[in-house]
C-alpha cells in the first residue's frame, strides 16, 4: 500500500451530521473513499463506514441496497474527473487526453482499482467513456466492424498500466527503480550484451513510460486506420 495521507478532520456541520445520524449519499460515498485510499478496499466494509459516520452500519441501507451498489456508486463518481473530449481537438489529441485521464484514475486510487478493474460498464459515467472512445476511433477512420478490437486494445492497454502503477512498488517506486538500473548496470556484458547496454534506459520513470506507450499506440492506430479509409478528421479539412 503506498502511504497515504490522512483525511483532514470533518467541519462541524459533517461531524454534527455524522452526530445525529443524518446522513445523505455523497457523505457516505465521500467517506467510503477516504477509507479505501487511505487503509485499502479490505478496510471497506460496512462497519467501518458507520464507526467513521458515527451511525449504525444498516444506516447505509438507506442510501444503497448493498455494498456492491455502494462500490458501483464510487466507480461512477471516479470517473467524473475524465473531461469531455473537445469536439474542436483531434482524434488523436481526444484519445490521448482519456487514456490519461482514465489510467490516473487507477493510479490515484490503488484502494479502489480493484474495484474498477471488475467494475462491468453498466455505470452513466463508464457509458460516456465508451461513448467516447468509439466517437473518436471512428473519427480516426477505424471502420465500425472493427471498433470492438481497437476500443478493447484501449482498455486493456489503460486499465492494465493503471493496476501496474497501483500495484506495482518495483515499477512505481523510484528507489526501487534506481536499484534495478543498477542490477541491469552491473550484469557481464559477455553474457548479456544487449540488456547490459540499455541498462542506463529501462526502468523509466511511470508516467513517463505511460505516456510513450500510449503514443504508440496512438502511432499504431493511425497507421492501421490509414489503411482502411480516409478518417473523419481528414475528411472534415478537406471539406474545410
Amino acid at each position: 500500500m503506498n502511504p497515504r495521507t490522512r483525511p483532514s478532520p470533518p467541519s462541524h456541520n459533517e461531524a454534527e451530521q455524522r452526530r445525529t445520524g443524518r446522513l445523505d449519499r455523497q457523505t457516505i460515498l465521500d467517506t467510503a473513499r477516504e477509507i479505501a485510499d487511505t487503509d485499502g478496499l479490505r478496510a471497506l466494509t460496512l462497519r467501518r463506514l458507520g464507526r467513521e459516520l458515527g451511525v449504525d452500519s444498516t444506516a447505509m441501507y438507506r442510501h444503497f441496497r448493498d455494498k456492491a451498489e455502494l462500490f458501483s456508486a464510487l466507480v461512477d463518481e471516479l470517473f467524473v474527473a475524465v473531461p469531455q473530449p473537445d469536439p474542436n481537438g483531434t482524434w488523436r489529441e481526444n484519445l490521448r487526453n482519456l487514456m490519461i485521464s482514465w489510467w490516473r484514475i487507477y493510479r490515484d486510487h490503488e484502494g479502489l482499482s480493484e474495484v474498477m478493474a471488475r467494475q462491468p460498464d453498466d455505470e452513466p459515467r463508464l457509458f460516456h467513456l465508451t461513448e467516447w472512445t468509439v466517437r473518436e476511433l471512428l473519427r480516426a477512420g477505424v471502420p465500425a466492424n472493427e471498433i470492438g478490437h481497437f476500443h478493447q486494445a484501449i482498455y486493456n492497454h489503460t486499465v492494465g498500466s493503471g493496476l501496474v502503477a497501483a500495484f506495482s512498488p518495483w515499477l512505481t517506486t523510484p528507489e526501487i527503480r534506481d536499484e534495478q538500473k543498477r542490477i541491469y548496470a552491473a550484469l557481464d556484458p559477455g553474457q548479456f550484451p544487449s540488456a547490459a547496454l540499455a541498462a542506463k534506459s529501462l526502468y523509466p520513470e511511470t508516467e513517463e513510460a505511460y505516456l510513450f506507450s500510449v503514443d504508440l499506440l496512438l502511432d499504431a492506430i493511425e497507421a492501421r486506420a490509414a489503411r482502411e479509409g480516409t478518417p473523419q478528421d481528414r475528411r472534415t479539412d478537406a471539406a474545410g
